[in-house]
């Protein structure tokens, strides 16, 4: 008698693959190059979208790299990924180049690279392996989460010590250009102001308001009793890897560190993505609406504290769009004119007279959307939203299908990735959310964000693909 044995499908098979999301993740940045043509007829490079293209291949290409690899191997390389990132964010503040008035940028000579990308990333990682290894039953505190006396607190301390010294820089800057000086590098303006024998008026106000030498020891003593004090406590409670460090402090430190570029609407994709992950693991009812509560406290206290007055403008312009429709509102309003001047179907590729009549600004990558609007009318926009919908919807579907706890949390982080940026970027570019500088995920021009979307959407083809062979 013969036996025969059934082929096992494993993720190199192509019936284990996710083949629909695979064809709506594909469409997507097909409609991106599209688009960018048109929006780059009179822009300074008007090749731009072939570079798109190219960036496009390679984000694919290392997404089909990740949905290969094993998920143990993703766990493994959490961990340092989420390390070198916050290296990366900590050199751009230091050696970064300056482009617009934010330091977000490394440049690398052939391109520069965004590590702020890179961070959406590092914390999808970090937070899915930590979670992963640490299940709580009826589901997660906010003590448990935020673990008060914990020895990575420090880490927390240090982050806001760190917006302090550069928010502080930031205002010296200003007060440099306003008396007409030459405004030095971000790390040494302060040393500069402090050699001036007579410095103007503004300056050494900048400097006795918001002098931060006395910060600096306090944090530093705080941070190393708190340390000391936290070790101690965790040591007696037993060793425990998971009670080193507290999923708070995880957060907190890539969100400051590309808070201060400035960078807003990436910081808040980057927590929203780890939110996004947190209450997929879960989140006691109780501990729920007492985090909505804080939320919305610390919005307070970040408008009146943490904003810089050009983010305020931005929230203000939002309210009232005519109060300053030549300065602050002129993005929002060419924007709204753009997608409403499309009506149903469109005036047709390249015909966008917002487009190319330049009278529409960041065509090529925050207002890309609004081009579309423009040229094919509220049909296109409506089947680009219906493809986000379905691509982020068939990646949840992977997590659901997920094996194991690790590959469904990195799944989540990646579908929450995908759908924040879309979400935030369309309610931005019509009307109904503020100008928070947010791209539109694979299909606004850029290269870092090309790459980390086509990853993002590998970790989830991996969780499909593994699921389907165990």
């Amino acid at each position: 008698m013969s036996v025969t044995y059934a082929p096992q499908r494993g993720p190199e098979t192509v019936r284990a693959w996710p083949l629909g999301l695979i064809a709506v993740a594909l469409m997507i940045p097909s409609v991106g190059i599209v688009n960018l043509y048109s929006a780059a007829q009179n822009f300074v490079d008007p090749d731009i979208w072939l570079k798109q293209m190219l960036w496009a291949c390679a984000g694919f290409a290392l997404a089909g790299v990740v949905a290969r690899a094993k998920p143990t191997t993703l766990e493994l390389t959490a961990w340092p990924v989420y390390i070198v990132t916050c290296v990366l964010l900590l050199l751009v503040l230091a050696i970064g180049t300056p482009i617009k008035g934010a330091q977000r940028w490394l440049d690398l000579g052939a391109f520069n690279m965004q590590p702020s990308e890179v961070a959406k990333l590092a914390m999808m990682l970090v937070v899915a392996r930590y979670f992963a290894g640490f299940e709580m039953q009826g589901g997660y505190t906010l003590l448990a989460l935020a673990r008060p006396l914990n020895p990575s607190r420090p880490l927390g301390l240090v982050a806001v010590l760190g917006y302090h010294l550069y928010d502080h820089r930031k205002d010296l800057c200003v007060a440099f250009k306003k008396n007409g000086l030459e405004v030095p590098s971000l790390g040494d303006v302060i040393e500069k102001a402090e050699a001036m024998t007579n410095p103007p008026k503004e300056i050494a106000t900048e400097l006795a308001e918001h002098d931060p030498h006395w910060l600096v020891p306090a944090v530093i003593v705080v941070a190393v009793c708190w340390f000391l004090i936290a070790l101690v406590v965790t040591l007696r409670r037993g060793v425990d890897h998971r009670a080193l460090i507290a999923p708070a402090d995880i957060v907190l430190v890539p969100f400051v560190l590309v808070l201060i570029e400035p960078d807003l609407g990436t910081a808040s994709i980057v927590l929203a993505v780890a939110a996004s992950q947190i209450l997929f693991a879960g989140m006691r009812r109780r501990d729920l609406i007492l985090a909505a509560v804080g939320a919305v406290a610390t919005a307070g206290f970040a408008w009146n504290n943490l904003l810089h007055d050009y983010q305020r403008k931005r929230v203000e312009t939002f309210m009232n769009p005519e109060a300053d429709i030549q300065g602050s509102g002129y993005h929002a309003a060419q924007s709204i004119i753009a997608v409403g001047s499309g009506r149903l179907t469109g005036k047709g590729w390249c015909e966008g007279t917002q487009t190319q009549l330049s009278f529409l600004p960041e065509n090529h990558t925050d207002f890309a959307f609004s081009v579309l609007g423009e040229e094919w009318g509220f049909v296109g926009g409506v089947v680009l939203i219906v493809l986000f919908a379905v691509l982020v919807g068939l990646m949840m579907r992977c997590a659901s299908k997920a094996t194991d706890r690790f590959s469904a949390l990195l799944a989540v982080g990646a579908a929450a990735m995908l759908f924040w940026h879309a979400f935030i970027n369309i309610g931005m570019v019509i009307g109904v959310l503020p100008v928070v500088g947010v791209t539109l995920p694979l299909v606004s021009y850029g290269g870092s964000s090309m790459i980390t979307k086509g990853i993002a959407i590998g970790f989830a083809v991996n969780a499909a693909i593994h699921a389907r062979r165990s």
